[in-house]
């Protein structure tokens, strides 16, 4: 056998098992951060963070069925650099922690099962844009509207802004620039509940998005019940009830600049038989920035704000100074398509009464009406 056709036997070789995975993907993103940390509460330290932000890898597969019709999967995992992620192998830091399913989709759109961020917290995304959701040095804003974020979550705790485990989905196709989404968890997900417990945990959101040229807006709806909220394991214990969040999102791009705003108010029932009727309320605003400057420059600035918490029932009124604020602003420089370096700063004024944390809410470490101030650098590479 000569060279020349030596060369074609090993170059057919190679190709086959390239065409056999031809509609297999890998790919996934890394964010580092390292900044500098000011917690603003009394005797503590500042100090400096090397952190990450949400680093993933995913393997994606689908399967033409004929008709435009397919089935598909997607496995996202952690894929932390530094090696946090590595010390758990549950939750968000996980194999397929992350937005993860099987599904089947066609012209009557997307239908899937497994792990994935609530049609709710797409539509908060869709405002929110470069700037994260509750991460340090460009997050935040989350941690006051949606009482911070999960992943991997299950039918408890008191957050709006959350990926959501064992949960069955519908994404709506495109009409006409209008799309609806749909997601319900499965009751009989891992809750810790004996099974004579009366309560029946479950988990209910939607979210319709509608973008035209430069406009876009969303609307959306979430409603938990029997999520325990508050977390009562003690007296008479949680007796049920229904926590509910709207979002509302609309925004504008002209000349390179990318002007978004957010609304959510969210209503959790207390559930304490002791406290019949209790209801605690939340809700702010955001706005966001990005700005495309010119050539590699980009700037972004972001400013929320959170209104004192409110409560109906025997204990109704407004508890005063207990909102907060986050102001953030960035410049980025895009090394390519792919990669970008950038400086940021940001801050959480608490009110005078309120605790507010970055990354969580009410955190013991945090002095009640402390600043957070953080300043420091970061670098995203998507692969």
């Amino acid at each position: 056998m000569n060279k020349k056709v030596m060369a074609l036997a090993v170059a057919g070789a190679l190709a086959a098992p390239a065409a056999a995975l031809a509609q297999v993907t890998l790919g996934g993103s890394i964010h580092l951060q390292y900044f500098n940390h000011d917690s603003g509460s009394a005797g503590s330290q500042t100090t400096d963070v090397l952190t990450t932000s949400e680093p993933e890898i995913y393997v994606r597969a689908e399967e033409k069925l004929g008709g435009g019709n397919s089935v598909w999967l997607q496995c996202t995992s952690s894929f932390d650099v530094i090696g946090t992620g590595a010390q758990s192998t549950t939750g968000g830091a996980g194999w397929c922690g992350r937005n993860s399913a099987i599904g089947f989709r066609g012209g009557f759109g997307n239908v899937f099962a497994g792990t994935w961020d609530t049609p709710h917290k797409l539509v908060t995304n869709l405002a929110r844009g470069w700037w994260g959701g509750t991460n340090t040095l460009q997050g935040g804003s989350l941690v006051l509207l949606a009482n911070d974020s999960q992943s991997n979550a299950g039918n408890s705790g008191d957050s709006f802004y959350r990926r959501q485990a064992r949960t069955i989905n519908y994404h709506s196709p495109d009409w006409s620039g209008f799309t609806l989404n749909a997601m319900l968890s499965a009751a009989n997900e891992a809750t810790a509940l004996a099974d004579s417990s009366p309560l029946t945990p479950r988990m209910y959101s939607v979210g319709g998005q509608f973008r035209t040229g430069p406009f876009f807006a969303g609307l959306g709806y979430e409603s938990h019940s029997d999520f325990n909220p508050a977390g009562l394991t003690t007296g008479a214990g949680y007796q049920g009830g229904t926590d509910k969040s709207y979002n509302i999102t609309v925004g504008y791009t002209f000349m390179g600049a990318r002007v978004s705003g957010l609304y959510m108010k969210n209503e959790y029932e207390g559930g304490d038989p002791t406290v019949p009727g209790e209801k605690l309320k939340t809700k702010g605003f955001a706005v966001y920035l990005d700005w495309r400057i010119a050539g590699p420059h980009s700037f972004y600035a972001q400013y929320a704000s959170a209104d004192d918490v409110e409560f109906t029932g025997p204990f109704a009124g407004t508890v005063s100074q207990t909102g907060a604020k986050v102001q953030g602003v960035a410049y980025g420089y895009s090394l390519s398509k792919r990669t970008q370096l950038y400086v940021a700063y940001n801050q959480l004024k608490n009110d005078s009464n309120q605790n507010y944390s970055f990354g969580t809410i009410g955190s013991t470490a945090t002095s009640v009406g402390a600043t957070q101030k953080v300043i420091g650098v970061g670098m995203r590479h998507s692969f």
